[in-house]
C-alpha cells in the first residue's frame, strides 16, 4: 500500500482530495512535531481531530470505521457540553431552565415537564445519540454556539452526504439503530421504517424514573 502523510502546509494541515475513494489501497500518517501517528493523539483541537481523521482512514473494514467515526464524534461533543459544562448545569437544571422556572433536563425534556426521551434515565442520558449532541437550543446560539457536521473532520471527509444526513436527522433513536442506517446508507430503508422517536408522554414512566 501507498502511504500518506498529512501535514501542516502554511497554518493549516492540508487534507487529500477525495480521501474517501483512496481508503482502500493507502495507508495514513500524521505529521507532528517530527514524528509520525496513526492513532489519536489528545494535545490541541485541531491535531485530536487531523489524528483521529488519520485512525479512521487505517480501519479498512467499513462497518468498523463507521461505527469509529460515530463513537470519537460523540466524544468530540461530549467534551465540549459534559467537559466544559457550556449549558451551565446545576441541580439537572440548564441556565434556559433556570430563567424559565419550568423543567429539568434541558432539551432531553419538554418545558412542560409531561413529555421525556425514553433514554432519559434519572436525569442522565443512557443512549448515545450523535444527532441528539449536534442539535442546540436558540438560547446556546445567541450565545456563539454553532456546531455543523463537517466541524468534525472524520464526518467531513468519509461519510457520504446520506450518512451526513442521518447525521442531523435521527433524533431520539438508538446508537444501534442509528449505526445501522449509516452503513445501510439508503434513503429507501430508511423512508419505510417506522420513525418511532424516544419521547414518552407517560405520567407513571416519568415518576418511576425520578
Amino acid at each position: 500500500m501507498r502511504k500518506i502523510i498529512i501535514k501542516k502546509v502554511g497554518e493549516k494541515y492540508k487534507i487529500p482530495k477525495f480521501l474517501r475513494y483512496r481508503l482502500w489501497n493507502h495507508t495514513f500518517k500524521l505529521e507532528y512535531n517530527g514524528k509520525l501517528y496513526d492513532k489519536e493523539v489528545k494535545d490541541n483541537k485541531e491535531v485530536r481531530q487531523v489524528s483521529l481523521l488519520v485512525e479512521a482512514c487505517n480501519i479498512k473494514n467499513r462497518k468498523k470505521r463507521i461505527e469509529f467515526i460515530y463513537d470519537r464524534s460523540c466524544d468530540l461533543f461530549d467534551d465540549d457540553f459534559y467537559g466544559c459544562n457550556l449549558c451551565e448545569f446545576k441541580n439537572n437544571q440548564c441556565f434556559v431552565n433556570r430563567v424559565h422556572g419550568k423543567s429539568l433536563d434541558g432539551c432531553c425534556r419538554s418545558r412542560d415537564n409531561k413529555s421525556a426521551c425514553k433514554y432519559l434515565i434519572k436525569h442522565r442520558c443512557t443512549n448515545r445519540n450523535l444527532a441528539c449532541k449536534l442539535h442546540i437550543c436558540s438560547f446556546m446560539k445567541n450565545r456563539g454556539y454553532k456546531y455543523r457536521l463537517n466541524d468534525i473532520l472524520m464526518i467531513k471527509y468519509l461519510y457520504s452526504w446520506k450518512q451526513k444526513v442521518f447525521c442531523y436527522f435521527n433524533l431520539f433513536i438508538s446508537r444501534e439503530r442509528f449505526l445501522k442506517d449509516l452503513y445501510q446508507n439508503s434513503f429507501i430503508l430508511w423512508g419505510i421504517k417506522p420513525r418511532r422517536h424516544g419521547i414518552v408522554k407517560d405520567k407513571n414512566y416519568l415518576e418511576n424514573i425520578k
